[in-house]
């Protein structure tokens, strides 16, 4: 099967990362045939990139923080994203090392949906 688009998130332990992990499985499940998370870690193991490659036309990384550490994957194991988000950026907010609260969870959640929609061609 083929994805009309892969999403990527570190997943990171901070406020962010731990919403954009809930936003980005809301998604998912809201958009089952077009939509799936991709394995972040796989892109090490060149047959799965390889996979990834042929099973998506598009993809989105979506990082936490400026630390960056999925774009750095990404960018050195070669996967090409058709759109990039770095949350503390994009929200103006600073990194949090605890559990998001519900307000930061919308924030996150309406960010990511509007890029997915935009990549899905619905905007």
């Amino acid at each position: 099967m083929k994805y009309k688009l892969l999403i990527f998130t570190c997943y990171g332990g901070c406020a962010t990362g731990v919403a954009a992990a809930k936003a980005c499985i809301r998604l998912w499940e809201e958009n089952p045939d077009d939509v799936k998370i991709g394995c972040l870690p796989a892109l090490v193991i060149p047959a799965k990139l390889k996979e990834i490659l042929s099973i998506s036309e598009k993809r989105i990384l979506i990082d936490a923080c400026g630390v960056r550490c999925g774009a750095s994957l990404t960018e050195r194991e070669g996967l090409p994203v058709d759109d990039y988000l770095e949350l503390t950026s994009a929200l103006k907010t600073r990194k949090l090392k605890q559990l998001p609260s519900t307000e930061i969870e919308s924030q996150v959640y309406e960010v990511i949906r509007e890029r997915v929609d935009t990549l899905l061609g619905r905007n």
